[in-house]
């Protein structure tokens, strides 16, 4: 079923912060990515991480990548060879909440986002000059996508806006947490947005606030630039690497990059038009005047 929306108000109440699912051990690599080339990043005087960079053999654009809270990049194979696919670099870097981070304990849940968006500065900052003239989109899963959605020019209050990012690809983003984002979050994101979740892609309490699955499409409902976003019937928070429902996710995520990150006039008519499967939900919300 496609819905197209008219302009909306606000989602009372804000993005969660703490509803926050680390990916389960078992979860599993499927697309083969090759190894991607690793540098030393430096993210202030005092710290630096490791930079994970997978090129395709004629880029095209380039993707900075937001992992989820605890992850790593390579946990990603199966999103990063359909954006590889695309001709996208992909820049990954290693957060200090990750579990591989070697010193995530020095780092509370705070201090670890504010640790983020200082990954994601350096990064793109390594991207404009390893990769100069090429277009650039952010992407993330769960806590990757708040971070991508800031990146877009979401919670300006953390002054994370990359004015070279020209739209936000998010898989799972976090629910709403009260108290920790305002309600109008993403109502200063400048660029379009795809957000893709599933019905089952509900966690539980965490700092005292469920997630139902539908608190997923909190950005895909308040960002004003128009945004795209796909409900996957059976999917949970780790869609992402679901090796039977992620593949119903990928026409749609090429013709976005298509569309926004390499600026494809057809690619877009295609996207406003693409049909999901059956039992999947995909709705278009313009742009706000």
């Amino acid at each position: 079923m496609t819905l197209v929306l008219t302009r909306r108000g606000l989602v009372k109440g804000a993005c969660a912060l703490g509803a926050l699912a680390l990916l389960p051990p078992g979860l599993l690599h499927a697309a083969p990515i090759g190894d991607p080339e690793t540098i030393d990043l430096a993210v202030s005087p005092t710290r630096s991480t490791k930079l994970f960079i997978w090129k395709p053999a004629r880029p095209r654009g380039v993707v900075l990548f937001s992992t989820g809270h605890g992850s790593w990049p390579e946990r990603y194979a199966r999103l990063i060879s359909v954006l590889l696919g695309e001709g996208f670099v992909v820049l990954a870097p290693l957060h200090v909440d990750s579990m591989h981070y070697p010193e995530r304990d020095k780092f509370t849940f705070l201090s670890g986002l504010i640790e983020r968006f200082a990954d994601m500065r350096a990064t793109g900052a390594h991207a404009a000059q390893a990769f100069p003239g090429l277009p650039v989109i952010a992407a993330g899963h769960s806590f990757g996508t708040l971070t991508s959605l800031c990146l877009g020019g979401g919670l300006p209050h953390f002054k994370a806006r990359n004015p070279a990012v020209k739209a936000v690809l998010g898989f799972s983003s976090p629910g709403k947490q009260p108290g920790l984002v305002p309600d109008s979050a993403y109502s200063s994101v400048q660029v379009p947005v795809m957000m893709v979740t599933g019905t089952a892609d509900a966690l539980p309490p965490v700092m005292g606030h469920a997630t139902p699955a539908s608190e997923h499409l909190f950005p895909a409902e308040t960002a004003p630039a128009g945004t795209y976003a796909l409900v996957v019937e059976g999917g949970d928070h780790q869609l992402v690497d679901d090796a039977v429902r992620f593949p119903r996710t990928e026409a749609p995520v090429k013709l976005f990059v298509e569309a926004y990150g390499l600026g494809d006039a057809g690619a877009r008519r295609k996207l406003d038009t693409w049909k999901p499967s059956a039992g999947d939900r995909w709705t278009l919300r313009k742009a706000q005047a």
